[in-house]
């Protein structure tokens, strides 16, 4: 019989005589009864090609082969993100690898976390390998990565982004209309999904009433970038049995700030202005009337002219010097010998028919003379009086000190200068004089 291997996916067949019975020959020697038979491998004979590798293992050990004969066995071992844990695939009799499907096990990344206001999307499961997505509800768009994925960090596995932001979303400011006006939140924005109504007015006084032209109600919305819009165009409001007007008037050396597009509706309002170098003179707007004409066109753009005084006392007579300047234009002022000028040397013409910086003036070096020559007379003049005070004074002291040292070197005859006075007095009088002649002696 033939050995079996169904491990190994090995099985063989016999071919020849299962059975020998033990005989003899014509000389009587023991012989069998026929040959021996062999055991033949079942299926095809060959070799196993080498295994492709796995996304979720590698081999133990790395081998250069391109064949492996039947019977073999190749070890692996998983790969990181997945379950430790050792295998191995075996070349099978019909020239194939046993299946290693299912042997190594993904590690998870847990449950995502969920954004406020949005959704997660899980497609297969939240292992190793696996990716989700985010979306967000209605009326919110989404900040940040639209999907993350669970990788490996380390010895581990975890989600790759974090969770997006599901932002609210605001439309614009509606678009104000001409005659015309619409509905407001109290809180004073448009948040998706708010609806505000248009509606036009109404001027009974006047004799005016107006038509709305198109949708009266406009709904927040979002494009494909999560943009807030509005539902459509915002409607218009239309005189009723009005008359729309002509194409505007130009204005010479002037133009439109903004050129309404037409049709040209009463009420409706054009601003006017210059170019530069001209100023504008009358009214800066016209205005489309209930008859279908512009009002009154009664103002022009006038050349912007600056002008030099006719008379400039001290300015050099051999500068040419215009009566008349215009927008942009530079003067330079020089003054004459014995003139000082004070002032920028050159000014501009600017559009308010004004220089910058203001014209400069000349003034007389003789006059500033004359007014140092006087400061210096009024300081000698002061200056004298104080020197002849200060003798004055001087001399006065010195006469003063004199007198008073010849009234000191005669005591006796202040003891005869009062006979009158009583005998009490006499003694204390005297010793006071002699003590004072002590004291000068």
């Amino acid at each position: 019989m033939c050995d079996h291997h169904p491990a190994r996916g090995m099985t063989f067949n016999l071919i020849g005589k299962s059975t020998l019975r033990c005989t003899s020959d014509n000389e009587g020697n023991g012989i069998w009864s026929s040959p021996a038979p062999r055991c033949k491998l079942a299926g095809p004979a060959g070799y196993c090609k080498a295994p492709e590798e796995f996304p979720f293992a590698k081999p133990t050990v790395l081998t250069d082969e391109s064949e492996f004969s039947i019977g073999t066995s190749l070890n692996y071992e998983c790969s990181p993100g997945y379950f430790e844990a050792m295998f191995s695939i075996t070349c099978l009799e019909h020239l194939v690898w046993s299946s290693a499907e299912g042997i190594c096990r993904r590690k998870s990344c847990g449950a995502p976390p969920e954004p406020f206001n949005g959704t997660v999307h899980i497609n297969t499961d939240t292992q190793f390998g696996s990716t989700i997505h985010y979306s967000c509800n209605e009326g919110y768009r989404l900040i940040g990565s639209p999907s993350s994925a669970c990788l490996l960090l380390g010895s581990t596995v975890t989600w790759d982004k974090e969770a997006p932001v599901c932002e609210e979303i605001f439309c614009p400011n509606p678009p104000s209309i001409l005659n015309g006006q619409h509905t407001r939140p109290s809180q004073g924005n448009f948040p998706y999904g708010k609806e505000i109504t248009y509606m036009c007015d109404h001027h009974p006084a006047r004799g005016m009433t107006f038509n709305l032209i198109g949708e009266s109600t406009l709904r927040c919305t979002s494009d494909d970038e999560g943009n807030g819009i509005w539902s459509g165009p915002a409607p218009r409001c239309e005189l009723a049995g009005s008359t729309e007007c002509p194409h505007l008037p130009k204005i010479h050396n002037g133009y439109y700030l903004e050129r309404p597009a037409s049709p040209y509706l009463p009420g409706m309002t054009v601003n006017y202005t210059c170019d530069p170098g001209y100023l504008l003179v009358g009214r800066a707007f016209i205005f489309c009337t209930n008859q279908g004409t512009w009002s009154q066109f009664d103002h022009f753009c006038k050349e912007v002219k600056c002008i030099i005084p006719e008379f400039m006392n001290g300015i050099r007579k051999e500068l040419e010097m215009r009566k008349v300047y215009h927008y942009g234009d530079n003067i330079t002022f020089e003054c004459e010998d014995g003139y000082t000028l004070k002032g920028s040397p050159q000014s501009q013409c600017q559009a308010e028919d004004t220089w910058n910086p203001p014209l400069a003036i000349c003034t007389s070096s003789k006059w500033s003379c004359k007014k140092c020559t006087s400061a210096l007379i009024v300081g000698i003049f002061f200056g004298l009086i104080f020197f002849l005070s200060s003798v004055i004074g001087s001399y006065w002291i010195i006469v003063k000190r004199k007198k008073s040292k010849n009234t000191d070197g005669k005591p006796k005859e202040m003891i005869h200068l009062h006979p009158q006075e009583d005998n009490s007095v006499k003694p204390q009088t005297l010793q006071t004089n002699q003590e004072d002649s002590r004291y000068l002696t």
